[in-house]
């Protein structure tokens, strides 16, 4: 588990660094980049084990599609087998 350091009696910050972070113009810069396209793909990017992830889930949901499919054949070709014998 991580340790937090708490200061107790911290001292109240100058006025300089309050207004740094009242910065409004790059609250609206943020909010644009990362909710916009560019931004979202910029992030992926960045992060690869998100977009390794988004990959393996892509794969998994295209492979059970496919498996299905394959299933679906093999069963109606033991069904013509079981009647042709029957014949």
């Amino acid at each position: 588990m991580a340790k937090i350091k708490v200061k107790i009696n911290a001292p109240a910050p100058s006025i300089e660094t309050i207004h740094q972070y009242r910065n409004f113009n790059r609250f609206m810069d943020q909010y644009k980049k990362y909710y916009s396209t560019i931004g979202i793909r910029d992030m992926l990017y960045n992060d690869r084990k998100k977009l390794v992830f988004i990959v393996i889930i892509i794969l998994f949901l295209m492979l059970l599609l496919f498996v299905d499919d394959l299933h679906g054949t093999e069963s109606e070709k033991h069904e013509k087998s079981k009647i042709e014998r029957l014949d």
